[in-house]
């Protein structure tokens, strides 16, 4: 049986110290036999992080997802797993305040990471223009270079990389002195209210895993019959827009790219 020492042991393997704020992403059920079931595996990331640390788990919201905005409210069950449900029930666990894409904290920096989700600067997203804006937790925990945790999943489930995309698209767009055809261009893309039409990038996750595999920014551990995988969400965030921005085509499908090449030739020209 896995204990809450054994999560602890294999933290600090990942580097993961007292006083980080960590997020992570999991499969409960690819540890194998927890003893003390998912208490456990909160105290393991809990005891290791310290009272100057942060835990931060995802409590998406997807079931029926094209009416989420509709039917939200703060204490709305999460769909990412059985993990994140339980502990956004947890005492002095702050949960941010939108509709798909909040997170749920504990620690010193829980209330900060948290309480203004909604509240900056609109940013590109097929989720909703707020999901990801620059005073959302995952903007917050990129600037703050979370440590970012994977249990027995691949970076296929690292949720920030939306965020990722509309940076990426933001700073293709922003390039184009012409503002008129920008935007035209911009309409192009998906937007919530018309999610599944227009283009979004959502790059190979896993061919961006490999990338920075071979970058030197993913540590792996094991723990149980689990994977563990970490990242520090600066420095691998910044090697996800390199590669974006240096060879798209090998994450992104064809008919994006075009619209990649369009745009920067339109930034070349007016340049």
């Amino acid at each position: 049986m896995i204990t809450s020492a054994d999560i602890s042991s294999a933290l600090a393997e990942l580097g993961v110290k007292a006083g980080d704020i960590c997020l992570f992403h999991s499969s409960y059920k690819s540890l194998g036999p927890v003893d003390g079931g998912a208490a456990a595996v909160i105290a393991g990331f809990e005891s290791l992080l310290g009272k100057e640390g942060t835990l931060v788990l995802p409590t998406l919201c997807q079931v029926d997802f094209k009416n989420s905005y509709k039917t939200w409210y703060m204490d709305k069950p999460s769909d990412a797993g059985w993990l994140t449900e339980y502990f956004r029930k947890q005492p002095y666990v702050y949960r941010s305040n939108q509709a798909t894409h909040s997170v749920a904290a504990r620690g010193k920096l829980a209330y900060e990471l948290t309480y203004e989700h909604t509240a900056g600067k609109p940013r590109l997203c097929p989720f909703g223009e707020y999901a990801f804006c620059d005073t959302s937790p995952w903007y917050k925990m990129y600037e703050r270079n979370a440590k970012v945790v994977f249990i027995g999943v691949s970076m296929m489930y690292h949720t920030m990389k939306h965020m990722l995309e509309g940076m990426f698209l933001e700073s293709l767009l922003n390039a184009v002195p012409d503002k008129a055809r920008a935007d035209e261009y911009r309409s192009r893309l998906m937007v919530f209210e018309r999610f599944g039409e227009g283009l979004w990038p959502f790059y190979d996750a896993v061919a961006m895993q490999s990338a920075l595999e071979a970058a030197g920014l993913v540590r792996k551990t094991a723990c149980g019959n689990a994977e563990l995988l970490c990242v520090e969400a600066r420095p691998s965030s910044e090697e996800t827009l390199r590669q974006l921005n240096t060879a798209p085509e090998r994450y992104i499908g064809p008919e994006m790219l075009e619209w990649i090449c369009e745009v920067r030739a339109l930034a070349e020209k007016d340049n």
